[in-house]
């Protein structure tokens, strides 16, 4: 069984773009910030 890398990569990258494309940069770092906590609240 071999990993996709770059093929899962890819969709990360591709969805994270069409979550973020209409935000302002400062909308962006917002949108990063509250994903980030969401993913630090599932390690606890």
């Amino acid at each position: 069984m071999s990993v996709k890398t770059v093929e899962m990569v890819r969709k990360i990258r591709d969805n994270h773009y069409e979550e973020t494309k209409g935000l302002s940069v400062k909308a962006q770092i917002q949108y990063i910030r509250k994903k980030a906590e969401e993913l630090l609240q599932d390690f606890h």
